[in-house]
């Protein structure tokens, strides 16, 4: 199948949208300095021609300019880790979050991207807020670029090996199935804005037999957000793909690390699975009417916006459902079976 053009992708706020591209000799000093670790390929996108001061490479006009990659946000924010873990791992949520709204809507569209890495996810400027950047709460919006190894339709075998086999799902080692690639790589990626090394990369014996959840190595235990995102990591790379979860049960999950329901209300005791359902709606009525006062007291202030986080939880609370609730709070552990003759 051939990689689609972005050109033809519906607009999406977590998509990159190009408006053109071109060969062109640029100086190096405009392009990134290349990963000496990985060495010289075959499959690299510039070649040095003529003098070492100019390379040629694709030039790729899009509608907003990125002020990061990932892979620099990661790198930069070592120090920020470690003071602020909880202020960090909830940007990581939302980071992960806004991904996987991007991989929902490619999905819908039968895309798979299979080149998510650090490198591909660019972070732009949230409305006029590039002043607020130095924030450590700054949540920057996220785009993914880089089409180049997409396929339109899933399933389909690959015609060349890849590069990296480091990223490559346990699947996709045995035979070509992508139905569920861009979800392992989004688990890799879990680590890796956590400042964690690619599990496939320190244990390369995980993809030489079959490996348990019990065989990915442990996220540091730094904030609230750690255990969750740790299991979500585990689920996402999953080694069987049909009991990996989807994108779409992925971005739930984050959903409910971010904005609840928290332990006060889970830890509960309810006599049948219809209370707690009934508990549920009342939670996600209350959080609605919340945050209706908020966004009418921030209309009373001329320069006050709305930011990223409260249009994305107002996303959440629209669609919120006690039904998909319960499955999530289940799938990540922070509920049991409400009682023993309940159906799931």
């Amino acid at each position: 199948a051939k990689a689609p053009s972005s050109l033809s992708l519906p607009v999406h706020f977590n998509i990159q949208q190009e408006c053109g591209s071109f060969v062109a000799t640029v100086p190096t000093n405009m392009l990134h300095p290349p990963d000496v670790s990985k060495g010289p390929s075959s499959n690299d996108s510039s070649q040095t021609v003529g003098p070492a001061s100019e390379q040629e490479c694709v030039v790729v006009i899009t509608r907003e300019v990125p002020y990061l990659t990932a892979a620099e946000f990661v790198d930069e924010s070592v120090s920020a880790h470690k003071l602020q873990p909880e202020v960090y791992e909830r940007q990581v949520c939302l980071l992960l979050l806004q991904l996987c709204n991007g991989l929902e809507h490619l999905k819908e569209h039968g895309i798979i991207h299979r080149d998510l890495c650090l490198e591909n996810l660019l972070l732009v400027h949230w409305q006029n807020s590039s002043e607020k950047v130095k924030d450590v709460k700054y949540v920057p919006r996220l785009i993914v670029s880089n089409f180049s190894k997409a396929k339109q339709r899933p399933g389909c075998e690959e015609s060349q090996p890849r590069r990296d086999k480091t990223r490559l799902a346990p699947e996709i080692m045995a035979a070509s199935q992508y139905k569920k690639f861009d979800e392992f790589q989004t688990g890799i990626l879990i680590y890796e804005l956590l400042h964690q090394p690619n599990p496939f990369e320190v244990r390369t014996s995980l993809h030489e037999h079959d490996y348990s959840q019990k065989d990915l190595p442990s996220l540091p235990g730094l904030s609230v957000y750690s255990r969750g995102l740790q299991h979500l990591a585990h689920l996402l790379l999953e080694a069987d793909p049909i009991k990996r979860i989807r994108i779409s049960e992925a971005k739930r999950v984050l959903q409910c690390l971010l904005w609840g329901p928290r332990k006060d209300l889970t830890d509960q005791p309810f006599s049948h699975e219809e209370a707690f359902h009934c508990a549920l709606q009342n939670w996600v009525d209350m959080k609605r009417a919340l945050l209706m006062m908020k966004f009418a007291e921030q209309a009373l202030e001329p320069q006050q916006n709305i930011s990223l986080e409260d249009w994305l939880c107002c996303q959440y609370l629209a669609s919120a459902d006690p039904c998909y609730l319960y499955k999530t709070l289940k799938l990540i552990k922070l509920i049991a079976s409400v009682s023993s003759s309940a159906k799931i």
